[in-house]
């Protein structure tokens, strides 16, 4: 009797020992997760900034590669208009500003080159130091344009000849909506007429560095 109460007592005794032990495993393993956890979000952290870093690296390569194709572009057109003699100049001008307004889905009705305004009468009172001006590389043409089009689409011809590949300046634009036919309040059918002039560089002076497009002056 004796005996059995000890097999009994040792028994339990094992079962608690047994509970206990693995009671210690779970606390053990769930002490082991959390560090380890904290490790992967470490690494998934380290690793989108390695990705983000790689990107802004990748954008900032692209972008000097732009700009020294740019520059490239700038010193190639450079090249040309310099092998380009001035009675060559407008017809090549004129055909670049034709092919332009069609991308744009405007119609060119006329282009007249205008004669130039007349010259101020000298003042014989001033030195003829401060008569004479210095000799300018280039020669002004005046051309009245006609075109017609869309409201819109003019609009993105001014935008655009902002980087005109010869400089351009819009001395002035009138634009009437045509009379007669159903007009959209939007995007109206207009009758253009503009004044630009156009600056024309001497085969034997240098080119700008850069291309602009000036409206009015």
């Amino acid at each position: 009797m004796a005996v059995s109460k000890r097999i009994q007592r040792a028994q339990r005794a094992a079962k608690l020992l047994g509970v206990a032990i693995v009671g210690t495993l779970a606390l053990g393993a769930g002490s082991l997760y959390l560090p380890w956890g904290a490790v992967q979000a470490a690494q998934e952290q380290l690793q989108n900034r390695q990705n983000e870093l790689q990107q802004a690296q990748q954008a900032a390569s692209q972008l000097q590669q732009t700009v020294e194709q740019l520059q490239t572009t700038r010193r190639e057109l450079q090249f040309l208009e310099r092998g380009v003699s001035e009675a060559a100049y407008v017809p090549t001008m004129l055909k670049q500003f034709e092919q332009t307004v069609q991308q744009r889905n405007l119609q060119i009705v006329s282009i007249r080159p205008q004669a130039p305004p007349p010259k101020l009468p000298q003042n014989p009172d001033q030195p003829d130091s401060a008569q004479k001006e210095p000799p300018r590389p280039y020669n002004e043409q005046l051309f009245e344009i006609q075109l017609r089009g869309k409201f819109w689409d003019l609009m993105s011809l001014l935008k655009t000849l902002e980087t005109f590949p010869k400089i351009l300046a819009v001395q002035s634009l009138n634009a009437q909506a045509k009379s007669g036919a159903e007009q959209s309040t939007e995007n109206p059918d207009l009758e253009i007429k503009m004044v630009v002039k156009a600056f024309i560089f001497r085969s034997a002076q240098a080119r700008p560095s850069t291309t602009t497009t000036q409206t009015g002056g």
